[in-house]
């Protein structure tokens, strides 16, 4: 199985040392949207998350092509959380993993599958 992810749930399972339980979770992988790459490892170099992300070889990043419905769902929603729902709606898979709580509101009013760190840690 894979998921979908916002930066959220990377940066706090690694703040933890708990990343490896979206591997165990999801052994298929997770997909990042370029939004989400830029914002953990590129913009939050020095932050938690990055080197672990940056080198996990089950996180695949991906780039949306409806731009359009990004740019839509920007309107309530930051770059990362707005690709993220665009590339599930793309790509479908298991979950979309969301902590912010608008955005899992909106992705549930879209008929998404939402999990959260919590979720992941249950």
């Amino acid at each position: 199985m894979k998921a979908v992810t916002n930066s959220s749930v990377l940066i706090a399972l690694s703040t933890i040392g708990q990343l490896s339980l979206l591997h165990q979770r999801f052994p298929e992988g997770l997909l990042l949207p370029q939004a989400v790459w830029r914002e953990v490892v590129e913009t939050g170099a020095d932050r938690p998350g990055s080197r672990e992300v940056a080198s996990a070889s089950w996180l695949t990043r991906r780039a949306i092509t409806n731009n359009a419905l990004a740019t839509l769902l920007r309107l309530e929603l930051d770059e990362g959380e707005a690709e993220a729902i665009a590339l599930y709606l793309e790509e479908p898979v298991e979950a979309i993993l969301l902590d912010e709580k608008n955005a899992r509101k909106v992705a549930r009013r879209m008929g998404l599958p939402v999990l959260g760190t919590l979720g992941i840690l249950k």
